[in-house]
């Protein structure tokens, strides 16, 4: 299958909006106890700066959705041959400008940019931007699906994937972070209504014992012990966060996020889930502002 007809199309443009309620919730739903995402009327009030990967989900319902959302379908993965499940592979997730705290109305503009050969199957790679009407972009934005047993395709367009491998010394961060067994409950009023989070029977279905975390939870709560531990919880210091899904999590266990510095503004880490020594993330990179100066 020559896929070039995946990923050479016109990107596609669908409205987004969220309000400042939204933003409370999704820091809720990853954990946060911090005032400056939490509550709206603080001094420093912020959108939590990995927010907007749940816009891909939402679109602008306030609404519960069915799944996958009308905003997922308008930006499909490619058909290939053979695939028996997708799964979510990688994240990006690149501020360029604060979101306002009051919310708006946005457009995600973007689509499928690249489908690769790799191991059992194929990464297909969407990309976006968040951007207002008169073309402000306010964040750039990578999905990269793993879709198990695709086969017979060529490869086409290009790939963001990029390798963060660990150094061999110890680390110089070792951050403890607990979940909660009802945070998949919180988390999905935020968009992302995929049954296997939350029903027992469809978890399993899909062969796990019990429900599992949402992924993009996971990468949420990691985040926020990175930029608590890292940069004080100051969102203004968030410049992006990359990271590759190795293995699932379940809801109440305790993830371990070790860090290795690269220089005083990037970071390269992996997470463990502390019951069982399995890393759940990896090839992961988190990358700040420099940190003004008085």
């Amino acid at each position: 299958m020559d896929t070039n007809q995946f990923t050479s199309g016109a990107p596609v443009t669908v409205p987004v909006e969220y309000n400042a309620r939204d933003l409370l919730i999704y820091a809720l739903g990853i954990g946060s106890k911090d005032p400056r995402f939490v509550y709206e009327n603080h001094s420093d009030f912020a959108a939590f700066p990995t927010y907007p990967i749940v816009l891909t989900f939402k679109g602008d319902s306030f609404d519960t959705l069915g799944f996958p959302s009308p905003t997922m379908m308008a930006f499909p993965q490619a058909a290939l041959k053979g695939v028996k499940v997708g799964l979510d592979a990688e994240k990006y997730i690149e501020k360029v400008h604060e979101l306002p705290k009051e919310g708006c109305k946005l457009q995600l503009v973007g689509g499928t940019v690249g489908v690769h050969k790799k191991g059992s199957g194929a990464l297909v790679e969407q990309e976006f931007t968040l951007q207002d009407a008169q073309g402000k972009v306010y964040y750039r934005l990578v999905n990269g699906a793993f879709l198990v047993g695709a086969k017979d395709f060529k490869d086409s367009g290009k790939t963001f994937s990029k390798n963060a491998t660990p150094p061999k010394e110890p680390p110089a961060h070792s951050i403890e972070t607990a979940t909660d067994v009802h945070m998949p409950s919180l988390y999905r009023l935020s968009g992302d209504y995929n049954p296997l989070h939350v029903d027992p029977q469809f978890a399993a279905m899909g062969g796990f014992p019990a429900p599992i975390m949402h992924g993009q939870c996971t990468m949420g709560i990691i985040s926020h012990a990175l930029l608590q531990n890292l940069a004080g919880g100051d969102a203004k210091r968030y410049k992006s966060v990359q990271l590759r899904f190795a293995s699932p999590v379940m809801p109440g266990e305790t993830l371990i996020t070790e860090v290795w510095k690269e220089s005083p503004t990037s970071f390269i880490f992996q997470t463990k889930v502390k019951e069982t020594g399995k890393v759940c993330v990896n090839n992961g990179r988190f990358v700040l502002t420099p940190e003004g100066k008085l």
